[in-house]
């Protein structure tokens, strides 16, 4: 099968463009990556589309793609503005939700939320990674038959209980528990982390610096070291960091939104907190902490949930259904 997958230069689309186009290589499938060159700030993306749209025409008419997987708001307007002349079939991968933000009390472009329910209602397929994402759909008024759950994929043949764990800074010995987590100092959730652990007398706070996310098996080396993950943030519209985590079984604490709610099986897994809760944050630590066989428990099951449900040959073979029956379904071109 041909795809073509295409998203903006927006950091998240793009990675989950580039993991998502491997793995559809590894299955034996023909891919071609179209990602959008820097536009600068938020205000130029829309400048830069029909540029982007022009060049998406122009390659598709010299290998024309069975089917078209867009990443984003401004990926799918690209993508359906070439398709829909074209006569090609466009599946969507919108994210991070508009709406969904603000009800979490992020900022969002309010013309945002029209210009998804437009993408939304146009494209042939649209893919959720997450429950709280695909009720959103809906209520924007997307149809149920269009709207498919897919959640985000992670490798585990690289993120996997087994294997090396990064030497630790003070010697053969830890000395501290060990927390770990995916904010840096500019996160939004900074705040709520550096309030939760001033309540965790004796334990580290470790930041997985960015040289190690962008390495998958030293960061998985990193995650192995952890006694604890913990993943607050206000919104997480695909959980990639816990996910990552439970993989390496490592128990995980995490804000109760997103896909977060999908992943992490209460009690089981791990456990969920209310987002900008400090207090609460650090009495689940302070438990996980006191009770090591729990800790144990958790990471084992966490292992086996990202193996189970989030390998990424599974997830891949879900998006792959979801293209056959859309490029079957298409209408002949205009």
């Amino acid at each position: 099968m041909r795809i073509a997958l295409v998203a903006s230069n927006e950091v998240t689309d793009a990675a989950e463009l580039r993991g998502l186009g491997a793995a559809l290589r590894d299955a034996g499938q023909l891919v071609s990556e179209h990602v959008m060159d820097d536009a600068g700030p938020d205000a130029d993306v829309r400048a830069a589309l029909p540029g982007f749209a022009g060049s998406l025409r122009s390659q598709w008419s010299r290998e024309r793609p069975d089917v078209v997987h867009a990443f984003g708001w401004t990926g799918g307007l690209a993508a359906l503005a070439v398709a829909r002349d074209a006569g090609l079939p466009v599946v969507t991968s919108l994210g991070s939700l508009a709406v969904t933000e603000r009800r979490h009390g992020l900022v969002s472009q309010v013309e945002r939320t029209r210009v998804e329910r437009a993408i939304g209602s146009s494209s042939r397929a649209v893919i959720a990674a997450s429950s709280e994402e695909a009720d959103d759909l809906l209520r924007m008024g997307v149809s149920r038959r269009r709207v498919h759950l897919i959640p985000a994929g992670v490798d585990t043949s690289v993120f996997t209980a087994d294997g090396p764990v990064t030497p630790e800074a003070r010697g053969a010995e830890k000395v501290k528990p060990r927390i770990m987590t995916a904010a840096d100092v500019d996160d939004e959730q900074a705040v709520t982390l550096a309030r939760a652990m001033a309540a965790v007398p004796g334990a580290e706070l470790i930041a997985c610096p960015p040289a190690a996310a962008r390495d998958g098996r030293r960061l998985a080396a990193l995650l192995r070291s952890a006694d604890v993950f913990v993943h607050a943030p206000a919104h997480s519209p695909r959980g990639t960091e816990c996910l990552q985590a439970m993989a390496c079984g490592v128990p995980v604490i995490a804000s109760a939104v997103g896909a977060h709610t999908d992943m992490v099986i209460e009690g089981t897994t791990g456990l969920l907190v209310r987002p900008g809760r400090p207090d609460l944050l650090a009495a689940k630590i302070r438990h996980l902490l006191g009770h090591p066989i729990l800790r144990q428990a958790f990471g084992v099951a966490a292992a086996d949930r990202a193996e189970s449900r989030y390998s990424r040959e599974r997830v891949t073979a879900e998006a792959l259904a979801v293209y056959e029956a859309t490029a079957q379904a298409r209408p002949a071109a205009a």
